[in-house]
């Protein structure tokens, strides 16, 4: 099989945690994916509570990062289009979702996990990590990552993203 699974997969989680991180530090004004945003999704989503959590926080970080961002770039919220059909289509095949954890220590500590620190610079605002072909491998997870909770161990905000090839 390919390394979309995978890396569908590490994208989703990463998602997760970004937008649980956002909105721990008020990045963005949604609350879907703490423990009372949770409960509340359970009640007209008692199965798909998590998928509807990560969807939900995922439209309140892209606002947040189109805001700032040109038209012609692609994020961690709004992904090239086949990427975020893969993404979906793992989410529909009932991939297994984890919460985030609760509090913004363990966010980061499952954001190490993804992308451990490697003590380079921190970039700060929109920052470019290359070309949106670097999407589709894991070493591009690990790099949001990174840079997401060295961001926001630093008190910055950070919004990286990718230039769409030509």
């Amino acid at each position: 099989m390919s390394q979309r699974v995978p890396v569908a997969h590490a994208q989703a989680r990463l998602r997760f945690l970004v937008g649980a991180l956002g909105e721990r530090l008020g990045w963005w004004s949604s609350r879907f994916t703490d423990e009372i945003g949770l409960r509340r999704l359970a009640i007209p989503f008692p199965r798909t509570a998590l998928r509807a959590a990560l969807e939900s926080v995922t439209i309140a970080a892209r606002r947040d990062h189109d805001e700032k961002l040109s038209p012609a770039t692609v994020h961690l919220f709004r992904l090239p289009t086949a990427q975020e059909d893969s993404l979906a289509h793992h989410l529909a095949q009932g991939a297994e979702l984890a919460p985030p954890p609760a509090t913004l220590d363990e966010i980061l500590a499952a954001l190490d996990e993804l992308g451990p620190p490697d003590g380079s610079t921190v970039p700060v605002g929109p920052c470019s990590l290359g070309r949106d072909q670097r999407l589709r491998e894991e070493a591009a997870v690990a790099d949001l990552a990174r840079i997401y909770a060295g961001a926001a161990r630093l008190g910055q905000r950070v919004v990286p993203y990718f230039e769409v090839a030509g």
